[in-house]
């Protein structure tokens, strides 16, 4: 990978740590309906302005943008759903590390498949993320990963996968760029809030949530964390041709996370859990290596 890729996409994962610490605890939909409501609200209108007044996207990406932006809104409600009936550490390892199979087998089939140290790298970070959520060997079973959050993980992982495969194929198609990917990135979230919206009241879900004073602080934070770091992947995704080494790569977020899971929240850090960590590390080592 290039340079420029590896720098985006590891301090996207710095990023995506963050939020994700920030927000450990809330585990309801309001804060992603948050997230899509304030990132349309003061994104859509200039992205539409430099659509009229500059180089469009648009015409290039209309249907990436709404396959994408759908599938965005699937991850919104089955990675809640998964918090909801699920240990944290749990669901979140697994939704993060199966896209990164996924989106291999995907470069595989459109002919342009991971190098052998690109393998590599993709199989330690999923070994890696599998054992993450373990504190000794013994727990090692079936049960600790086939259960009832295990449809919720499933779906939030090939919804990571599709949208990712979806916004690939839209980087290589539309003109490079920051404001390329800044002004894509406000198209699909839009889409996605439209999506989610409607998936809500598939399941009668309230649409208005439990949104005070205090939500919004956390909802504002998490919108620049999630919306600068997913930027920072689009960016990565125009000049890196392999989707499966950008989104392998940015799981080094989950050993940030273990770490400061260990030294800010006091959360157990047992050796197989430091294990893991490494493991996922020379994944993503391999993975920068890899071409």
């Amino acid at each position: 990978m290039t340079l420029l890729a590896v720098g985006s996409v590891l301090l996207s994962a710095l990023i995506h740590a963050g939020w994700n610490m920030l927000v450990r605890h809330q585990r309801t939909t309001d804060l992603f309906l948050s997230i899509s409501i304030l990132t349309t609200a003061l994104g859509l209108a200039p992205a539409l302005l430099l659509e009229i007044i500059s180089q469009p996207v648009l015409p290039l990406v209309w249907v990436n943008v709404i396959l994408s932006g759908a599938l965005l809104g699937c991850y919104y409600y089955s990675l809640t759903r998964g918090y909801q009936s699920g240990n944290f550490t749990v669901v979140y390892p697994l939704a993060r590390a199966i896209p990164v199979l996924l989106l291999a087998l995907s470069d595989l089939v459109r002919g342009n498949a991971p190098t052998l140290i690109g393998w590599l790298g993709i199989a330690f970070v999923s070994m890696g993320s599998a054992l993450l959520p373990l504190e000794s060997l013994r727990e090692l079973k079936i049960a600790r990963y086939w259960n009832r959050t295990s449809v919720w993980i499933l779906l939030a992982a090939f919804a990571t996968a599709g949208y990712s495969i979806v916004d690939s194929a839209a980087a290589q198609i539309m003109p490079t760029g920051l404001e390329m990917a800044l002004r894509y990135n406000v198209l699909e979230s839009f889409t996605a809030f439209v999506a989610y919206a409607i998936i809500l009241l598939a399941f009668r879900q309230n649409l208005r949530g439990n949104i005070n004073r205090s939500n919004w602080r956390i909802a504002v934070l998490a919108t620049l964390f999630v919306f600068g770091g997913y930027s920072l992947v689009l960016l990565a995704f125009q000049v890196s041709s392999h989707a499966s080494y950008v989104i392998g790569l940015r799981q080094i977020s989950i050993v940030i996370g273990v770490i400061a899971g260990a030294l800010l929240f006091h959360e157990p850090a047992a050796r197989l859990r430091v294990g893991a960590a490494v493991i996922i590390t020379l994944g993503v080592i391999f993975i920068s290596l890899a071409r």
